[in-house]
């Protein structure tokens, strides 16, 4: 049957560079298992320019109306057609690298319309020193937004793939990460967690709330009955994680009625 992969690479080296290499490594080892169809995108290929300009028409007129979605349609077009998608970006001071930040803020009304439910995701990061907790951390977070599920990750330090000690665990690891992968596309996406559930009520509030600047976002989520819902799939929520973000949705509409939401001071 054979896997249907699609590499998301935030590097300007491409595959010449560590993370690219690491990407490499992974899919050499799902192709010792299985076949393997590989679709790539180079985010610094897409030309997004230097910053999303916050219009948001993808969001109240459609992606469409975004200035840049001929240039992003070919990310959109790996990502639908794959069966896992591997995320990979260098840290750049302590988080994804410029390019791949740009590509996270040109899909943002995937937060609205999350398009991916139930596909799995891997997320490899490389540094020269740390940070891959922070980097991975916010590009586990954005791509959860949009469906994805991460079922592993692995950050690696560059100079430390030298030293045959840290090389033998690396390899260790995308062993553990191929095994994770490959069995991800057939298995039931995992329970959400109280974070998943919150980001869904937040996204609702949101939604709902817009409904007077545009229609799109609203129309997409009564097409799929998620005004009703309590997840975006039948997947009955954990009692306790659901109560919570129940509690959460409550707050936030009591400071939006009353205006008495605060701001963030830390």
């Amino acid at each position: 049957m054979g896997l249907r992969v699609g590499v998301v690479l935030g590097s300007d080296h491409g595959y010449s560079g560590t993370t690219g290499r690491l990407v490499t490594e992974l899919l050499d080892r799902l192709r010792a298992d299985t076949a393997v169809e590989v679709d790539t995108v180079l985010t610094t290929d897409l030309d997004l320019g230097s910053s999303c300009p916050a219009c948001l028409r993808c969001m109240t007129d459609g992606e469409q109306a975004c200035p840049n979605f001929d240039r992003a349609a070919a990310a959109r077009r790996v990502m639908d057609g794959a069966d896992l998608v591997i995320f990979a970006t260098p840290v750049h001071s302590f988080q994804v690298s410029a390019s791949m930040k740009r590509f996270i803020d040109h899909f943002a009304y995937l937060i609205h319309r999350p398009a991916y439910i139930g596909r799995p995701a891997v997320l490899i990061s490389s540094a020269a020193g740390g940070g891959h907790d922070a980097a991975l951390e916010y590009l586990r977070s954005a791509v959860r937004r949009w469906g994805f599920h991460t079922v592993g990750q692995l950050g690696a330090n560059g100079p430390g793939l030298a030293r045959p000690g840290y090389r033998a665990k690396v390899d260790a690891a995308l062993d553990d990460l191929a095994a994770e992968a490959l069995a991800a596309p057939t298995e039931p996406e995992p329970k959400p967690t109280t974070a998943d559930l919150i980001g869904f009520r937040v996204a609702k509030i949101l939604v709902d709330g817009g409904r007077d600047e545009g229609p799109v976002d609203a129309q997409y989520w009564d097409e799929r009955g998620w005004f009703d819902a309590q997840w975006w799939t039948d997947q009955k929520p954990p009692f306790v994680a659901n109560r919570i973000a129940t509690l959460v949705e409550k707050k936030i509409r009591k400071g939006i009625s009353e205006g008495s939401a605060d701001p963030y001071r830390g």
